[in-house]
C-alpha cells in the first residue's frame, strides 16, 4: 500500500471532514444568529417577521446541538465500531484541526506574499525581464 493511503493520511482525512462539517454548522449557526437579530430590529413588530426571527433563533440552537452531537457521537460511534485509534477523533482534535484549517485559510495572503518574497529573493520573478523591457519601450513617453 503506498504510503499516502496509511492509516495516519486515511484519520487525518476523517479529522478534516468532522472539522469542515463543525466550520460549516458553526458558520451557519452564526448566520442565523446575526440574521434573527437583524429580523428583529427591523420587522417593526410585525408577527410574520418577528415569527421568522425565532425560526433563525431555532435554527441556531439546531446548529449548536448539531455541533455538540458531533464532537461527542462520532467518537463514540468510532469506538463502538472498533476503529483502530479511536482516541485520534477526540473533540480536542477536531477543534485543532479545524482551527488549522481555518488559520491556513485565512492566511492564504501571507502565504502568497511569502512565496513572492522568496522568489524575488532567488531572483526567480513571475515575469520576463524581456517583457517587462519591450512594454517599457513601447509605452514609454
Amino acid at each position: 500500500m503506498p504510503e499516502s493511503y496509511g492509516a495516519s493520511s486515511i484519520q487525518n482525512l476523517i479529522l478534516i471532514i468532522l472539522a469542515v462539517i463543525v466550520i460549516a454548522i458553526s458558520v451557519w449557526s452564526i448566520y442565523a444568529f446575526i440574521r434573527s437579530i437583524l429580523l428583529f430590529i427591523f420587522s417593526q413588530w410585525k408577527e410574520d417577521k418577528i415569527k421568522t426571527a425565532w425560526n433563525s433563533i431555532r435554527y441556531m440552537i439546531m446548529g449548536i446541538f448539531l455541533t455538540i452531537v458531533l464532537l461527542f457521537l462520532f467518537p463514540l460511534a468510532f469506538k463502538l465500531t472498533g476503529l483502530e485509534n479511536y482516541e485520534e477523533y477526540s473533540a480536542k482534535n477536531i477543534f485543532d484541526k479545524a482551527w488549522e484549517l481555518l488559520s491556513k485559510t485565512l492566511h492564504i495572503k501571507d502565504i502568497v506574499t511569502d512565496s513572492q518574497k522568496e522568489n524575488q529573493y532567488r531572483d526567480q520573478m513571475y515575469y520576463d525581464d524581456s517583457f517587462k523591457e519591450k512594454f517599457e519601450d513601447d509605452y514609454s513617453l
